[in-house]
């Protein structure tokens, strides 16, 4: 059984998640985005779309994908802040030991810590992480967030987002209805800058569409 399916099926981790499930976070006043097990396990699809075509192995994505079910664990203490320093220090307690080397931990140490703003990539998990992190901004993540704020009722009109990644370039493609207005992104920057400052680590240019059309960046990146 790989690790991620063993962490799938540790009854105190879903417990867990559960009660994340069930908090409702604020954020200046508003309901934030979902941040339970919806949330891991996509982010989870996504890391190992990334790995995958970054030609990972299968420890390493499945280390990846491992990792995004744990990486907002610390949210159990009730708020936001400093979560992914609480998470990266708690999440060995729904792992077995025996199933992950030192170094192994210490990669997933390093790659929860850093998923908020990905300032200290060391790892392919790591970054595979604070990517597929900002690639879950769909409706199934802000369906139930404040619809009154500008924002959030903007951005649930994203329904699909892509990631591609090949020889040189890194491209993430999101769809959208017709209607979406891209300068809300000034509004969320993390995710433009993130998979932009993805795309620099490995050395590719980064190219951003909205429904198949490609969009300048530059005001978001300045």
């Amino acid at each position: 059984m790989t690790l991620y399916n063993e962490i799938l099926n540790n009854s105190e981790y879903l417990d867990t998640a559960k009660k994340i499930d069930n908090i409702k976070f604020i954020t200046d006043g508003k309901w934030d985005w979902e941040h339970g097990l919806g949330h891991y396990k996509r982010v989870a699809e996504y890391v190992n779309k990334i790995l995958l075509q970054l030609n990972s192995d299968k420890r390493t994505i499945d280390l990846g994908m491992a990792a995004a079910l744990l990486h907002d664990i610390g949210l159990i203490k009730g708020d936001k802040v400093d979560h992914a320093i609480v998470s990266s220090k708690i999440f060995v307690n729904f792992i077995d030991k025996n199933d992950i080397t030192q170094n192994e931990e210490e990669i997933l140490r390093q790659a929860i810590m850093d998923h908020s703003k990905g300032n200290n990539i060391k790892s392919l998990v790591g970054l595979a992480l604070v990517l597929a992190d900002k690639l879950d901004v769909t409706y199934h993540r802000t369906e139930n967030s404040s619809i009154q704020d500008v924002m959030n009722k903007e951005i649930q009109k994203i329904r699909n987002v892509d990631i591609k990644i090949n020889e040189d370039k890194l491209i993430v493609s999101y769809t959208t209805y017709d209607d979406f207005n891209i300068n809300i992104l000034n509004n969320w920057p993390k995710a433009i800058t993130i998979p932009y400052k993805v795309s620099n680590y490995l050395n590719k240019d980064f190219i951003f569409l909205i429904n198949n059309k490609e969009i300048d960046i530059s005001r978001i990146l300045n």
